[in-house]
């Protein structure tokens, strides 16, 4: 029996393990990788944390690099370190791009073993597998850096499998690897998908226990089952706080948390909707240009269409003539909502409920992300759908064959006898190019009716084919194993081409390839004159990179601080601060956010501004000419002020960006400080490491130190002489403490004490899931 089950994985494992070789051929055996910006920025504050790290001996739980400063893990910063399985991955010395791959194999291993577990036959296991593993969703996560979001995907079959087993065999076996499982794919830390994932079982547990009740099926299975599933999901939980502990306090101060209602800004968290006409990308994949300069759909940007090829989508349909039974309302019930939710500020009425009412909901956006339910349900259906086709008696043919057959003719005839109507009809539709010259503007029209006209005979040829090779088969023109073969062939081969099209695309295509040498990269982060002039200033600055530079990560790479930066859960303080004062642009606002040094990619005229390099430097949009300016007047990391004004909050902004302001001399906060007038105060020592500031004063009166570092209380607190002191919000965004007559130390130290507590409570949990597999184990080789 066990060498039964073994030979059909190792040998479906072997042929996704090809299907990945070769998709990824150039990455795999070619010596490049992917360079896309959001590959480029987070690995420059990956090499920032990791020398940090090395030099420190312990994880930094704050980035100095960006935004002038930010929380790490709990933003969910460069979380490798705090994802267990990454160890493993380390022992073999495997590169981060190598380690996303094998996590799609592990995608497709899971698939398979979920749909052998549903009867499946092998090859509709695999095809089921293989569909969901190379799912244009999956694959653009590899080549445009959201290695995290494919990763945490890839838990998907696998925690429905072991959801599924555990509700039909409750046992500490099942149950302690869902709780792992669980755990594992929180810590691949891509809270979205993995919400989803959770919504996914809690659907199909609901349906267990609705039928469970209505059939009258035996209540104490039933209640075991809910006891045991209930147990995985908090040590689940559990074994992730280490990284949702402080992930949860640091909500309210993100910017996707800190809206009025706790949650993401409604607009911001839709922009990302999904229209109900981009639907046709299921059918045609460059229905509204596949992505990049030529999509012209309703969001504001992609690089991918929501494809999950047509002969897989049609094999779901045949799927659904299977005789039904739980798991097809499973499916298609999550499906639908999927679908609806998917379509947000589109089609507000599901969306809205669960925006409003399911926890947590609110923090979210990119409402299409749920998209990767579907297209898991449809890989599901197709694998359904394929065993359905070998069911097929000799000599008669489905109903569904005529529908199916007849919605393709009638679309080929209207291809051939109709193709300049709906040219003109598709033409017209088109958004206007965000190019202003014509011939450009045209050039990209026309590059969009070719491409929706390529990939519209390639359906009418996929599908066709598809028809043609199930009435061959009715008719036992061909055999099973043909039929099994060709069908899957057909699909891989139909996904394939637009997952070619997403990893290589051609010239021609209007896209870029995100494709480049391995060297190349290294060489981007190697120092070039612009990072070396600036690394040879050794004191403490930040830098204000100007226009298109603002947004550059690759800075952090070489420990320069900067005022920019990107990340997508900044502070909300921080955000509104750059909003309000559009983008720090002010000399004052730049003098006492310690900014020494302006990169631009244009020369600049102003008075308080001196050139003092020009040169080239990389960025992540290629190498440009850029010069460097000093500020004059810029001030220290921190400094004593003449006076400290109580102001509304709201008028802050206006006087901080006033060319008459001097932050050198006046601070803003809420409350009334007095100020001993014409005392002298000294600041005689200051060290900083990325947990700790130490300063030591001496001072004749009352006096008020400002440190031109990010107000962020939850975490940073101020002690004197031992004693815990309030930490004052300085010029809306500063820090700042009073500070009496005196010699003093003052420490601002970085509370981890939420980080420590939920990697006890991690640990804790990943104990008892490893002692529930092993009990379980024991258990099972005595009933043998």
């Amino acid at each position: 029996m066990k060498l039964d089950w073994k030979r059909p994985v190792v040998i479906a494992t072997g042929l996704m393990f090809i299907i990945i070789a070769i998709l990824f051929e150039p990455v795999i055996f070619g010596g490049k990788t992917f360079g896309s910006p959001d590959s480029l920025s987070p690995k420059a504050i990956g090499i920032a944390l990791n020398e940090l790290s090395d030099t420190s001996g312990e994880l930094p739980q704050w980035q100095p690099w960006v935004f002038s400063g930010m929380p790490t893990g709990e933003a969910f910063t460069s979380l490798s370190k705090l994802y267990f399985p990454e160890y493993l991955f380390k022992l073999f010395f495997l590169p981060g791009i190598m380690i996303q791959l094998l996590h799609l194999l592990f995608a497709g291993i899971g698939g398979f073993l979920l749909l052998r577990h549903f009867k499946c036959s092998e090859w509709a296991a695999g095809l089921g597998a293989a569909a969901f593993m190379i799912t244009p969703y999956m694959v653009t996560m590899v080549v445009f850096g959201h290695g995290s979001q494919m990763m945490t995907a890839a838990y998907i079959p696998w925690i429905l499998w072991f959801t599924v087993r555990l509700w039909q065999n409750p046992s500490t076996w099942n149950m302690g690897w869902l709780a792992l499982l669980l755990g594992f794919q929180l810590q691949r830390a891509h809270a979205q998908i993995a919400y989803y994932t959770w919504m996914l079982i809690g659907a199909y547990s609901l349906l267990i226990l609705i039928n469970g009740i209505r059939i009258k099926g035996d209540r104490s299975i039933l209640g075991k089952g809910f006891g045991l599933f209930v147990f995985a999901c908090i040590l689940g939980v559990g074994l992730s706080l280490l990284i949702y502990l402080p992930a949860m306090e640091y909500t309210p101060f993100s910017v996707r948390g800190g809206s009025a209602g706790g949650g993401a800004d409604y607009n911001y968290a839709t922009g990302w909707s999904f229209h109900p006409k981009e639907i046709l990308t299921f059918f045609i994949p460059s229905a509204f240009g596949f992505g990049g300069q030529p999509y012209w759909g309703f969001m504001p940007f992609t690089d991918y269409p929501n494809y999950m090829g047509i002969i897989i989508l049609l094999l779901a349909i045949i799927g659904l003539f299977r005789k039904w039974e739980l798991i097809h309302q499973f499916l298609v019930i999550t499906s639908a909502f999927a679908l609806f939710i998917s379509f947000g500020k589109h089609f507000s009425l599901v969306y809205d409920l669960f925006f409003n009412i399911f926890p947590y909901f609110n923090k979210f956006r990119v409402p299409h992300m749920i998209l990767i339910l579907l297209q898991f349900n449809v890989a599901v259906l197709a694998a359904f759908g394929l065993d359905e086709l070998v069911k097929l008696k000799e000599g008669k043919i489905p109903k569904w064959f005529w529908g199916m057959a007849g919605v393709i003719g009638v679309f080929f005839i209207g291809m051939v006898l109709g193709g300049t109507a709906i040219g003109s009809a598709v033409r017209g539709s088109f958004s206007p190019p965000l190019i202003q010259e014509p011939r450009a503007a045209q050039a990209l029209n026309n590059l969009r009716w070719n491409l929706w006209l390529n990939d519209a005979w390639l359906m009418i040829l996929f599908s066709g084919s598809l028809m043609v090779l199930i009435w061959l088969w009715i008719n036992r023109k061909v055999s099973q194993a043909m039929l099994m073969a060709v069908t899957v062939s057909l699909a891989i081969v139909d996904i394939g081409i637009v997952n070619f099209k997403i990893i290589q695309p051609n010239r021609s295509s209007g896209r870029g390839s995100q494709l480049m040498s391995k060297r190349v990269v290294d060489r981007f982060f190697k120092e070039d004159d612009i990072i070396q002039f600036l690394k040879d200033d050794d004191s403490i600055f930040r830098i204000y990179p100007i226009g298109s530079l603002f947004g550059e990560s690759r800075f952090a790479a070489f420990g320069l601080e900067s005022v920019g930066g990107y990340h997508p859960a900044k502070l909300k303080g921080y955000n509104t601060f750059l909003s309000k004062t559009g983008n720090a642009a002010a000399i004052p606002v730049l003098q006492m956010l310690n900014v020494k040094y302006l990169i631009s990619p244009q020369k600049i005229n102003h008075p308080s501004l001196k050139l003092v390099k020009e040169g080239k430097m990389r960025s992540t949009r290629g190498e440009m000419p850029v010069a460097v300016f000093e500020l004059e007047n810029s001030l220290p990391r921190v400094w004593f002020v003449r006076e400290a004004q109580s102001v509304p909050y709201d008028t802050i902004w206006k006087k901080i960006i006033q060319p008459d302001f001097d932050p050198r001399k006046t601070a803003y906060i809420s409350e009334q400080i007095d100020i001993s007038e014409n005392s002298m105060a000294t600041i005689t020592q200051f060290d900083r490491t990325v947990h700790r500031f130490t300063i030591s004063t001496e001072s004749e009166g009352n006096q008020f130190l400002v440190l031109s570092e990010v107000y962020y209380p939850l975490r940073w607190k101020a002690m004197m002489d031992g004693k815990e002191i309030q930490t004052h919000k300085v010029n809306g965004i500063l820090r700042g403490v009073e500070v009496p007559a005196g010699n003093h130390t003052i420490d601002i130290i970085y509370d981890k004490s939420s980080f420590k507590k939920g990697l006890t409570i991690s640990f804790t949990s990943f104990g008892l899931s490893l002692g529930l597999i092993g009990f379980g184990y024991v258990r099972r080789k005595k009933d043998e």
